[in-house]
């Protein structure tokens, strides 16, 4: 029986040229245990394919190529056109098999070689008998494709898991507000009446107390509210330089209060955002206030404004204005800053800072097209950036 598989792997011995070696159907064999078997040990993958010498080649290829991005699934070569393996890239042993895995035939620009030694002119006629894939290679797919489908879910799960715990805090948050409110509303209109006909000024200060506690759980209610089911953006182009300018303004005497200096740059050249201004204005004042509440007497905090080509997280070749927050406060830990936007999450002590402003400045951008950027370390400050879509007229970015 042929060896021919009509499989090749792709060896990149160099940052320049790829050679293509033709896999044995045995070492296809050895292949699918070592996928199915999983992790990224290069010694017991070789141990699995038998010490067949194009994996031992392809594994020192790998090795050479660690300190490299990672690889992307390619199409390859069929009978009937261009198929492909890999779904997203990844840099374990199973990705990056899926990206170097070639069937029927090596791609154009490859250097050939049958095995680790072969006749030339034996090795060409392999690559026309050998256009069809062995029941050997279909299974080292199969397995190849699940194994990707594997590593989808796992990468997903913890992306997955936070949308759906948003969800149900949403869903939590509009039916609860809709049933606290009603009996807030009866406790502030019957201490209001009493308040009216009171005359003791112990019992007055002590309902008056009562009336500003209910309207204070009314405005989180309303808030909780407000972060489940954002009211729908409004975008028009906005100077953000302005824009910045008004939340400075407006958070002076709070910063001046607690003895903290502010900062502002802005931008060397008008920008301007296709956002809605209200909700953008309130989204950095929430980071800004957030921020003053989070450094000592004496902190800083830093406001600035810039145009950038590219953003963390965003479509790449889109023009993004940039808002960015800094302090120098204490910072914050991996644990606290996987929950820096949810409600009511604070990681100061009870009482302080506990509320809503982080998660509506991050439910605004987002209604706008934006996103946050949260860079933070223990001791080193923390620093939210507020990227916003520019609008059409703004400067292309340098």
């Amino acid at each position: 029986m042929s060896q021919d598989s009509g499989v090749w792997l792709l060896v990149q011995p160099a940052a320049t040229s790829n050679i293509a070696y033709t896999v044995p159907r045995q070492a296809c064999l050895g292949l699918t245990r070592a996928v199915l078997a999983g992790g990224d040990d290069p010694a017991l993958w070789w141990s699995y394919a038998g010490g067949d010498p194009v994996v031992a080649a392809w594994l020192e290829g790998q090795r050479r190529l660690a300190t490299l991005a990672p690889v992307a699934s390619i199409a390859f070569a069929a009978p009937t056109g261009l198929r492909r393996i890999g779904c997203l890239p990844g840099n374990s042993l199973v990705s990056r098999l899926a990206a170097t895995l070639v069937v029927g035939g090596p791609p154009p620009g490859c250097t050939v070689a049958g095995g680790m030694a072969g006749a030339e002119a034996a090795l060409q006629s392999a690559i026309h008998s050998a256009l069809e894939p062995s029941s050997e290679a279909l299974l080292l797919l199969s397995a190849i494709e699940r194994m990707r489908a594997h590593e989808q879910l796992v990468a997903r799960f913890d992306e997955a898991l936070a949308e759906a715990r948003l969800e149900a805090m949403r869903e939590l948050a509009y039916g609860a507000g809709h049933e606290i409110n009603n009996p807030l509303a009866n406790i502030a209109t019957r201490a209001q009446a009493l308040l009216l006909e009171e005359k003791d000024s112990e019992r007055r200060r002590r309902l008056a107390t009562i009336v500003d506690q209910a309207f204070r759980a009314r405005d989180m209610i309303g808030g909780l509210m407000l972060f489940a089911r954002p009211p729908k953006a409004q975008p028009v182009d906005t100077d953000v330089g302005g824009l910045v300018a008004a939340v400075i303004d407006s958070i002076q005497a709070a910063a001046a209060g607690r003895g903290v200096r502010l900062e502002y740059s802005p931008p060397p050249a008008p920008i301007s955002a296709h956002v809605d201004r209200s909700q953008t204005e309130e989204a950095v004042r929430a980071i800004a206030v957030n921020a003053i509440e989070a450094v000592e007497e004496g902190g800083r905090v830093s406001l600035s404004a810039g145009l950038m080509a590219a953003a963390a997280g965003a479509v790449v070749g889109r023009e993004w204005c940039e808002i960015a927050v800094a302090d120098n406060g204490r910072g914050m830990d991996a644990a606290t800053l996987r929950r820096a936007f949810d409600p009511f999450f604070s990681g100061r002590e009870a009482g302080r800072g506990a509320g809503l402003g982080l998660s509506k400045a991050w439910r605004f951008t987002e209604a706008s097209g934006g996103h946050v950027v949260v860079e933070s370390r223990p001791g080193g400050g923390t620093r939210v950036s507020v990227m916003l879509p520019a609008s059409e007229r703004t400067p292309t970015a340098r």
